[in-house]
């Protein structure tokens, strides 16, 4: 019951920064609904010899709510459920189907057991991308720091 009061906390205070999503997206009017998510690459900066270098991620995002299944670094089954904040992209005066984009991903995380602190296996994840973009397709980088350096992960996001 805890666990329930804590996840609905998380969820009322999300809901400003919803709105406020929602407000800029009516302005812009350049999101799609759907984005198709695939993981690419991980790499820790100092693995050990039982670190997963695969993170094998497949997510789905409907209207900036997102949802992704991957294999974390210690080779065990993690979800990731929240919501995509992005800024505004940043195009090439003269290549404007190149842009760069920031974004923020954040939500509840399940899968890491007690490695960080957690209620009923479930955590708060704040997770900072920088992307790349070619008009509907973006090649995101995420850093994740550690105590042993930290988690460079790169993936994919197609929107359609």
């Amino acid at each position: 019951m805890i666990a329930f009061r804590y996840v609905a906390l998380f969820v009322f205070l999300l809901l400003p920064l919803t709105a406020m999503a929602e407000e800029t997206k009516k302005k812009d009017n350049q999101t799609q609904k759907w984005t198709l998510i695939l993981g690419l690459v991980t790499r820790h900066i100092d693995p050990s010899d039982d670190t997963n270098e695969s993170s094998r991620m497949l997510g789905l995002s409907y209207s900036n709510w997102t949802m992704a299944r991957f294999t974390n670094s210690y080779d065990e089954a993690s979800v990731f459920c929240g919501r995509r904040f992005q800024t505004k992209e940043l195009r090439h005066p003269h290549y404007t189907d190149f842009y760069i984009q920031g974004n923020l991903y954040a939500g509840l995380l399940h899968g890491y057991g007690d490695r960080f602190p957690n209620i009923a296996g479930v955590t708060l994840a704040g997770l900072p991308t920088a992307g790349l973009g070619y008009k509907k397709t973006v090649l995101e980088m995420l850093y994740v720091p550690t105590p042993s350096g930290g988690v460079f992960t790169s993936f994919l996001t197609y929107r359609f």
